[in-house]
């Protein structure tokens, strides 16, 4: 009779499971948007459903009854003036805390969906995105530690496409200079890939991990 190695049932340290947790709520995310389950008409509901999934997924790597995972929406965040944020405050959109009686471990994530429509504003979803990125990169300034991550779903295959006018170039140094974006810049410090998850042309999806 085989036995399993005594590292199998050793408890992840509190980074790797809340690694876990957003890796495994963004797959339940996709496959629920597919599946039809759940529903996107916007950003808004895009922000509930995962927070729900995060939550219900986080309880559950709660080893410990000093385990504590918490998920938190619209959270005001302090940063230098960017793009998006020239006040130098922010919002982001979706913030995890993993506490524990040794540790804390934090997560901030950023969303964006981009619905089909036949006036899509292509120029305006691709600098909100980059715009997102310069504010992850902000919020990982003032924490080292923090695990940073974009998400974005849309239903347009032309922003999946390398050489549509639509797609997403990751680059150290974006140049908004382009109408309506005369005179503004976006300067990231790393150069991240956009690799999407694309399900029956339908449904695309997009994990930009910043770490």
């Amino acid at each position: 009779m085989s036995t399993q190695d005594s590292n199998y049932l050793s408890v992840p340290s509190l980074e790797n499971r809340l690694k876990q947790i957003i890796d495994s709520s963004y797959k339940l995310l996709c496959h629920k948007i597919v599946s039809g389950s759940i529903t996107i008409e916007n950003e808004a509901s895009m922000q509930m459903q995962l927070g729900v999934i995060m939550k219900q997924i986080g309880q559950l790597y709660e080893f410990d009854k000093n385990d504590h995972f918490y998920v938190e929406l619209e959270t005001w965040q302090d940063i230098p003036s960017t793009s998006k944020s020239n006040k130098g405050k922010a919002r982001c959109d979706i913030y995890l805390k993993f506490i524990s009686d040794t540790e804390e471990r934090y997560a901030a994530i950023e969303l964006k969906y981009f619905k089909y429509s036949q006036n899509e504003a292509v120029t305006d979803n691709r600098f909100s995105l980059l715009s997102d990125l310069e504010n992850l990169e902000q919020y990982k300034a003032n924490n080292s530690d923090l695990l940073c991550y974009e998400i974005v779903y849309t239903d347009n295959e032309n922003y999946t496409k390398l050489d549509n006018r639509s797609k997403i170039k990751i680059t150290p140094t974006i140049s908004g200079n382009t109408e309506p974006y005369i005179g503004r810049t976006i300067t990231l410090q790393k150069t991240y890939t956009s690799i999407w998850d694309s399900y029956s042309k339908k449904h695309h999806f997009l994990k930009i991990d910043l770490q």
